[in-house]
């Protein structure tokens, strides 16, 4: 086994032990403040924004810094960097005497953690091109995997013992993590040979040139639409049960199933993207995410909810591995590390923006409106990109695939 792969399966282990340890709590943060003394219904939307909103402004300020960092210094000690710092922000949650105190962590949360941006950029520069999209796909499941058993067993923790407790456990498993990686990840020193058409000179004007605009704008308006309604889940499900009572292990579970899907959609849909267009696979993917999405707003009941929220997270879960591969193949390996703290900037300006836009929302209408507006900007996506899509065939009919003004020679690939 050559040493990429040894990387991909050690850091996919890991980043399931890493977003099991984050995903053991966070989910249950708007209950958790409840118990700190947050009790009125706009109090508690507005702090469930917050929280939400400025750690992600935080990660989207330093994604771009931690990136050129780990394109100079190495990618192992940025992944070693922000699970420490999992370690210490997720264990000093536990003794938080107030939500002040919370928010001041989660903010520290978002500038010192990103274990996701680290693993993602250690696997993409060893990674042929040819396997880029399969192995960050298989990557992205991790995520998803973390946070279905993390939410599930953490929910049952929560119930069973209480919140502080349960960010302790979180915080031992983030540092099982940590060691795994210091023990047995080891840096590929040098990227695999590839061919010189599947990638582009780096330059930073090049965020600013197509495909690299339009997509990073499309990863911005999906993060947005996908992330609009999850802080509010758990508020949402205890309304639909009408007690806060056992409602930490519903959500926990609600959130496993969700996670199974997107895991399941990120390993089968990137497969297919190593073979096929890219770009077209993420226009099927958001037209079916907005469709899945318009009946969460008419539905009345638990059962249904969770049917459909779990159909529209399985079409959403393939969506940024997709364009995650796309636009490394058309980046030098060596400047991946560049290329995925933008795309870190990007998406969690969309988390940062997204929290208050669903805050705002749920204070003037109420939370079920959200699903509502999930539906409607996955819609407006869907059509940006198709839009982009039929007027780049218009421009240079029988062309490449996207991807050409980049330099990548034109019909060496199918993207």
């Amino acid at each position: 086994m050559s040493q990429w792969q040894k990387n991909l399966y050690i850091s996919w282990f890991t980043q399931v032990l890493s977003l099991m340890g984050f995903g053991f709590m966070m989910p249950f943060i708007p209950l958790y403040i409840q118990t700190l003394g947050v009790t009125s219904p706009n109090g508690l939307r507005f702090w469930v924004g917050m929280l939400t909103s400025l750690p992600a402004l935080a990660l989207a300020v330093m994604g771009p810094i931690w990136g050129v960092l780990a394109d100079r210094y190495g990618r192992k000690i940025m992944i070693l960097r922000s699970m420490a710092a999992g370690v210490i922000v997720v264990g000093l949650m536990g003794f938080a005497p107030n939500v002040g105190t919370v928010f001041l962590l989660r903010l520290l949360q978002g500038v010192f953690t990103g274990t996701i941006v680290a693993s993602a950029t250690l696997v993409a520069v060893g990674t042929p091109s040819r396997r880029l999209a399969s192995a960050l796909g298989f990557l992205s499941t991790s995520t998803f995997i973390g946070y279905t058993i993390g939410p599930l067993i953490g929910g049952l923790c929560a119930e069973l013992f209480n919140y502080r407790v349960t960010f302790l456990i979180g915080s031992a498993i983030i540092a099982a993590a940590f060691v795994l990686v210091l023990l047995y990840v080891r840096e590929v020193k040098q990227p695999v040979p590839e061919p010189r058409e599947s990638g582009a000179a780096f330059s930073p004007r090049i965020f600013l040139r197509l495909p690299f605009l339009v997509l990073l704008a499309i990863l911005f308006l999906n993060r947005f639409a996908s992330t609009l309604p999850n802080p509010f889940i758990p508020l949402y499900i205890q309304e639909l049960r009408g007690s806060f009572s056992g409602t930490s292990a519903v959500t926990g579970a609600v959130l496993a199933a969700g996670g199974l899907a997107s895991a399941f959609s990120g390993l089968t849909i990137s497969r297919i993207g190593d073979r096929r267009d890219k770009v077209f696979l993420v226009l099927c993917l958001l037209g079916a995410s907005a469709l899945a999405g318009l009946p969460l707003f008419l539905t009345q009941g638990l059962a249904a909810f969770v049917i459909f929220y779990v159909l529209s997270v399985f079409f959403c879960g393939g969506i940024e591995p997709l364009i995650q591969s796309h636009l490394s193949v058309h980046t030098e390996p060596e400047n991946r590390g560049v290329l995925f703290g933008m795309q870190t900037m990007v998406s969690n300006l969309g988390v940062f923006f997204s929290p208050i836009a669903g805050s705002l929302i749920t204070i003037v209408l109420s939370i079920k409106h959200l699903f509502l507006f999930y539906s409607l900007f996955f819609f407006s996506t869907f059509g940006l990109l198709a839009v982009y899509r039929l007027a780049k065939r218009k421009r240079a009919p029988g062309g490449p695939a996207i991807g050409a003004a980049t330099g990548a020679s034109a019909g060496s690939r199918r993207d």
